[in-house]
């Protein structure tokens, strides 16, 4: 039986022997090269379904033992069966480096109106296989959308953006409701880190993030793609399965909900990257962020939480970029635009928000004169208390002159969109 074409293995990347444990029906793979490595799981002989799930363990709803595999499927993210169980069919997605663990989480809190698969199999607590009914949904978001912005149709656009944001952010409004614990700043840039490392790259980025960017469970990977129009006037999710990028640095830990609304802005950088067109980035942008504030979070969205000093949308943004890279590396398909201009433009922007730090620093000196004015008053060692008075409002007017230095979300990390 002739295999598939595997677009989803790494091809830059070598396999190499191992021994580790698989279950029954499947091998285990290990690719490895230019600094990378990714495990996988690959089935032996997908379309002899009995076999390659006799050594897993279901959940949720399944097929019968009497299905027929009628279609088999080559993806980036691995490959998928089309299942025909008595004339109803299913989808089989296989999940070659499993997921993040919290697969079945995020399918619980998936609003209504979401494709989720609705069972699967795993083994010994990892993700093999998702299933859900044979998709019917329209999916043609990503390709409506590059056609409006190709053709200068910012109102459309506009629309198309708003409707896919709110989709996200009435993802979160529910995610709200289930497990939320205090930001992981630290993991969180041991993770980037970790990236530029891997890509031995030059532009290094920490940030101290802000409070509002708490930890809940993220989708991680959402793109227009991942859209479902069903011309209800409202759009909903596609759960698509994780990146390969995931394989070769699976997620440690959990992540802030700006994180998937910056994946949706640089599926836009990419989109917009491909489209000779006369309109606005930043009008763009600016569609995309107020439709996920319409139904997200408020403190989720807030200007807080975009704030590119303490993280924001940027920060996310340029782990994007270093994940595209990682991902154009493992395959050797040359430079992916605009992920490598946007690195390339990010050192501008820390520079830039560098340089403002001498202005937060003048309104943390012109502060600290003004306390310490008043606690001199008020000890009784100085009878001046109109100089510290003075100070209150100047440094006050300094702090926040700094604050409007920073970069707008709305504006773009690649200069020239700006």
């Amino acid at each position: 039986m002739p295999g598939p074409a595997n677009s989803w293995k790494p091809a830059a990347l070598s396999q190499i022997e191992t021994k580790e444990e698989s279950p029954n029906g499947f091998k285990s793979l290990i690719f490895a090269g230019i600094g990378l490595k990714a495990k996988m799981l690959e089935p032996i002989e997908p379309k002899n379904w009995i076999a390659t799930i006799s050594d897993l363990q279901s959940w949720g709803e399944i097929p019968s033992d009497n299905v027929v595999v009628e279609e088999l499927i080559d993806t980036d993210r691995g490959i998928s069966l089309k299942l025909n169980d008595n004339g109803i069919y299913w989808l089989a997605e296989f999940l070659p480096w499993g997921t993040d663990g919290r697969f079945r989480a995020r399918i619980s809190i998936a609003p209504s109106g979401s494709n989720v698969p609705i069972g699967g199999y795993t083994w010994e607590g990892m993700d093999i296989i998702s299933l859900r009914k044979w998709p019917l949904e329209n999916r043609n978001v990503s390709s409506k959308l590059a056609e409006s912005i190709k053709f200068n149709d910012l109102e459309l656009s506009k629309e198309i953006l708003f409707q896919s944001a709110a989709s996200l952010g009435r993802y979160h409004k529910s995610a709200e409701t289930a497990r939320v614990t205090p930001r992981d700043a630290k993991r969180w840039n041991k993770r980037l880190e970790n990236l530029e490392a891997l890509l031995r790259a030059n532009a290094l980025w920490r940030a101290p993030h802000t409070k509002d960017t708490v930890c809940i469970i993220s989708i991680g990977d959402i793109r227009f793609s991942d859209m479902i129009d069903d011309n209800s006037g409202s759009y909903n999710i596609h759960l698509s399965r994780p990146r390969l990028s995931d394989s070769i640095l699976k997620p440690d830990c959990e992540f802030p909900a700006i994180r998937d609304l910056s994946s949706l802005l640089h599926d836009l950088n990419r989109i917009y990257f491909s489209c000779d067109s006369e309109l606005s980035m930043s009008d763009l942008r600016r569609a995309l962020i107020e439709g996920w504030r319409s139904s997200a979070p408020s403190s989720w969205s807030s200007e807080s939480a975009f704030y590119p000093p303490r993280g924001g949308a940027f920060f996310w943004e340029y782990e994007q970029s270093l994940m595209d890279i990682i991902e154009a590396v493992s395959h050797q398909s040359g430079k992916p635009e605009p992920a490598v201009s946007i690195l390339r433009d990010v050192k501008y922007l820390q520079k830039t928000m560098f340089s403002h730090r001498t202005i937060a620093a003048l309104s943390f000196m012109t502060g600290f004169f003004s306390a310490s004015g008043f606690y001199q008053y008020f000890v009784g060692a100085s009878d001046d208390w109109i100089f510290p008075l003075v100070l209150v409002p100047i440094t006050a007017g300094i702090f926040f002159s700094y604050r409007r230095l920073a970069p707008s979300p709305e504006t773009s990390i690649l200069r020239e969109w700006n």
